[in-house]
């Protein structure tokens, strides 16, 4: 039945400009699909449209303004359904130290890491390095870097603080970068990530054109089916719903560690979650209808 959405692209975040390239992708299906599409920018401009028969949201808002939990929380308030996770499973996920904390407890590796909330917190150990510095809760990439050498850390991570109020430095693993989306109860095939460069990071992932892609990934049966099962448990723990994206790394040795989850990938030209859901069967059309689904059982 068609609907009228109110697609939430945009926003204020870093990830503005890949928000709007997934909005554009996502309100040309939904008027493929005979929804109605009303877009807003944020909260504020949706909550002017909230009285006006919306039937749905489509949250597709990168960053802060719909993967923190308070849009969430709004919505269901408001009794207006939506697609993605509610407010909990927002806030855990969006808050790298406490889902990598929450995952680890369950069994689940992840790299070791520290939270800094200033940089005269950071201990420097050259025996662990490499090291990842990123904001602490942030999405796309933004502000990714890797740091080969002990002497250039506090450096390093002294310029993320001009990005965020909370750093991570978690150590380097070598391996396959690796990722797996759900949408409702389907697990879809594991993508498997070559940058062309070292590091998969915000100019590899909607710049470059030499970054490869493989679905399914180059990996073992038995390998791909415990990244599926370790996405399930992770989606449990961290209480995310509707639809979602875990990341992973595989090193040499076999062993799986989690990287991060994000409740509201990307559906650009080149995100992965698209990618993943055509090997499934599922056209981009069918991918979006599929998630409208997932928002509907929120009615």
């Amino acid at each position: 039945m068609a609907k009228r959405i109110a697609l939430l692209m945009g926003g204020h975040s870093a990830e503005r400009d890949v928000s709007l390239s997934s909005g554009h992708a996502v309100a040309k299906a939904l008027k493929a699909l005979g929804h109605e599409v009303i877009c807003a920018n944020d909260l504020k401009e949706l909550k002017a449209l909230s009285r006006h028969g919306i039937d749905l949201v489509f949250n597709i808002l990168h960053g802060a303004d719909g993967e923190d939990g308070r849009l969430a929380a709004w919505l269901a308030l408001e009794g207006v359904p939506y697609t993605g996770c509610d407010y909990v499973g927002g806030c855990l996920s969006w808050h790298k130290h406490m889902a990598k904390t929450l995952v680890a407890q369950h069994g689940i590796s992840t790299p070791p890491f520290q939270l800094l909330d200033k940089p005269e917190q950071l201990i420097v150990d050259a025996a662990e390095g490499p090291w990842i510095v990123k904001p602490a809760s942030e999405g796309s990439s933004v502000g990714l870097t890797k740091v080969n050498h002990a002497d250039d850390l506090s450096e390093v991570v002294r310029q993320a603080f001009n990005l965020t109020d909370q750093v991570l430095v978690e150590q380097f693993m070598a391996g396959v970068e690796c990722t797996v989306g759900m949408v409702g109860e389907v697990i879809l095939p594991v993508v498997s990530i070559e940058p062309a460069g070292e590091l998969y990071d915000y100019e590899a992932k909607y710049n470059s054109q030499k970054t490869r892609y493989q679905c399914p990934a180059p990996l073992s049966k038995a390998m791909q089916r415990q990244l599926q099962s370790d996405t399930q448990l992770i989606f449990d723990v961290l209480q995310i719903k509707g639809w979602g994206r875990v990341d992973f790394i595989v090193d040499e040795a076999g062993r799986r560690w989690f990287l991060e989850a994000n409740t509201t990938p990307g559906m650009t030209a080149t995100s992965l979650l698209p990618k993943a859901a055509q090997v499934h069967g599922w056209d981009f059309n069918r991918l979006v209808a599929e998630i409208i689904k997932t928002g509907e059982r929120n009615e």
